[in-house]
């Protein structure tokens, strides 16, 4: 009797089992289904940095959208085959685009276009002068860019997706759509205190950087001594305003607070600054700063002082004298990208940049201001006199007198934040208001615009504390061609500030591809413990190979190494033996550090391979010791 109830027992519990495997894949179906019809495209993102939420200011250009827009993928699927991390990259951009399409509401259009070999795809995205790259021998190309365009046909253009922009996917993306939807050129009003402008009435040209920027802008020259900054101007560009009367000053003030984006190229030693033409080594105006508006934002140019730097100093061939000197330039300075601000889109993909004699930027700890430097020096820095660099000596001088700093100098910055008038007594006089009143018939002045005291939201203004960077010594060879990345910081900042609260609130968000920062930090914890130890033996090494050569010397001088003495001899033989057991103890610390990291490297591939299926096991094996305790459990109890 007791086996007939123990087979029911067992049967009802193998029913039980396939009833609750039943109803397990119906519900599943059913969630489904229910998030499906009723969640639609609502998502969760897990990221870290959030790569597939869309911040704030591209929902304001997307949701202010009038007219629809159509941005079509180029992604040939073989390319992306035969490359793994641009096939993650791709999806990274598919699923950004889904999200642009639907936060929309339909207003943004995309088509996934597979430019096959030989066809009609593949010849619209030739016309549209995407980026091929070649597959094979026989000619086949592959593409990955975007398109984009609006219902009046005009074209932005994405050539090539490359993967070291992912960090600033969303602004590509973003811009894209906002210019667009804003299809005119950005006006930029120049106020020109280097000549950037050229002079038409001698025909000389605007110089190379100015020329790239009106292929993108409409670039405009404003009288130096304005009054008013013209409303239509999108980005106001002062470059070196030596002698800015207070007037223009104040109207700069008003644009900035009104909402205005200014960039701004002022310098402590302009070396390209007009000359006196009675005096061709006298300067006639070397310095500007514009620090009665900058103190009210938060910043100052350091006073008659000019960054020297020795790691990013420029070798140059110079002469202290009659005799020609050889020696690295401390005020001329090659930037590097350790020294650009990496988050920042103005300067994220920047290589090289050249500056000479710039200036420093200080804060002035303005509350409800954001400073953000966006170039550094290293701190292998200091702040030179600019007197001394000024008077041209011999160039070595300033490394004799060079003691670093151990901070980084910033060289150009961007304000952001709330900030009140530079002039709050109002308006300044003009000397020119002091003259005789109207006489009877004479014009009366034109009404005033009433003071602005606050900023109407918060000011978007780049400082660059260096003018001559924007020289054509500077930006491009003899032959044209650029030498630097100065044009393209100058035009990724006017485009930046052009773009308004839209773009500016745009920053470099994560990547998909996450490097093993852990790792990295603990091979450089591994590399440190041996740095100190290799660095003595190869100065020792040095040292004993300085001292062989020396007592060696001494035999060839007098013809014959047997003249040296027993003692010199002797001497040698030791240092070739202690010369022998460095370089082995070198080797033994180089292999030590290989070791390390190999065991490091080791232990991390047995964490991957065995811990997720051991974790998989023990909690296995915990489930199933739970249900035999709570089978015999039941029994006892039956």
């Amino acid at each position: 009797m007791d086996g007939i109830l123990k087979r029911l027992a067992d049967t009802e519990r193998s029913i039980l089992s396939v009833i609750g495997i039943i109803l397990a894949v119906v519900l599943f179906l059913t969630v489904n289904l229910f998030s499906a019809l009723v969640l639609g495209s609502q998502r969760t993102d897990l990221t870290e940095s959030k790569l597939f939420t869309l911040s704030e200011s591209t929902r304001s250009v997307v949701e202010a959208l009038a007219e629809p827009v159509t941005v079509r993928l180029y992604q040939s699927r073989d390319l992306l085959e035969a490359a793994p991390q641009l096939k993650v990259y791709s999806e990274r951009v598919n699923e950004l685009l889904r999200t642009y399409s639907e936060m929309s509401n339909g207003m943004i259009r995309v088509e996934i276009v597979n430019a096959l070999p030989f066809s009609s795809e593949e010849d619209r995205a030739i016309a549209f002068q995407l980026e091929g790259f070649q597959l094979s021998a026989t000619g086949e190309r592959g593409y990955f860019g975007l398109v984009a365009t609006n219902s009046t046909d005009d074209v932005q253009v994405i050539s090539f997706l490359t993967p070291d922009r992912e960090q600033f996917l969303e602004y590509d993306l973003t811009r894209m759509v906002n210019n667009l939807a804003n299809p005119r050129k950005p006006v930029v009003g120049v106020i020109d205190g280097l000549g950037v402008m050229g002079r038409e009435e001698e025909r000389i040209p605007p110089v190379a950087l100015i020329r790239q920027m009106q292929q993108v802008f409409e670039v405009r020259s404003l009288v130096y001594d304005a009054e008013q900054i013209p409303p239509n101007a999108d980005v106001l560009m002062v470059v070196h305003p030596a002698g800015l009367p207070e007037k223009t000053q104040y109207a700069i003030d008003q644009f900035v607070l009104a909402g205005g984006p200014v960039i701004f190229f002022t310098d402590p030693f302009a070396e390209n600054s007009p000359k006196n033409p009675q005096n061709n080594v006298q300067y006639l105006f070397p310095t500007s700063d514009l620090n009665t508006l900058f103190s009210a934002w938060g910043i100052d140019q350091v006073d008659d002082r000019i960054v020297g730097d020795r790691e990013m100093a420029i070798r140059i061939t110079g002469f202290a004298g009659p005799n020609r000197v050889v020696t690295d330039y401390v005020p001329w300075l090659q930037i590097r990208q350790d020294a650009f601000n990496q988050d920042d889109v103005v300067t994220g993909t920047l290589q090289l940049m050249r500056m000479s004699a710039a200036g420093g930027l200080r804060e002035t700890g303005q509350e409800g201001v954001t400073i953000s430097p966006l170039i550094q020096t290293t701190r292998d820095s200091m702040m030179l006199d600019s007197i001394a660099v000024r008077r041209r000596g011999d160039p070595k001088d300033l490394l004799d007198i060079f003691e670093p700093e151990g901070v980084r100098q910033t060289v150009a910055a961007r304000i952001t934040g709330m900030v009140n008038t530079a002039f709050p007594d109002g308006k300044p006089a003009d000397p020119a208001d002091f003259g005789p009143e109207p006489g009877e018939g004479e014009a009366a002045e034109v009404e005033e615009e009433p003071q602005i005291m606050t900023s109407v939201k918060p000011i978007n203004v780049i400082i660059v504390a260096d003018a001559d960077m924007l020289m054509d010594s500077h930006t491009v060879t003899e032959a044209g061609a650029p030498s630097s990345s100065n044009a393209d910081f100058v035009t990724n900042a006017v485009e930046n500030l052009a773009g308004g609260g839209a773009l500016i609130g745009l920053r470099g968000r994560g990547l998909s591809h996450r490097p093993f920062t852990t790792v990295e930090q603990i091979e450089d914890d591994a590399r440190g413990r041996y740095f100190q130890t290799e660095q003595q033996l190869t100065v020792e090494l040095e040292e004993t190979q300085d001292r062989i050569a020396e007592l060696q010397a001494q035999g060839r001088a007098g013809g014959d190494f047997q003249l040296l003495t027993q003692e010199d001899q002797e001497s040698i033989l030791e240092f070739n033996r202690r010369m022998l057991t460095i370089r082995q103890e070198l080797r033994d610390v180089r292999r030590a550090l290989n070791e390390d990291i190999e065991a490091l490297e080791t232990r991390l591939e047995l964490a991957n391979i065995a811990a997720i299926p051991m974790i998989v096991i023990v909690i296995g094996v915990l489930i199933a010791l739970w249900r035999r305790a709570a089978l015999r459990r039941g029994r006892r109890s039956a």
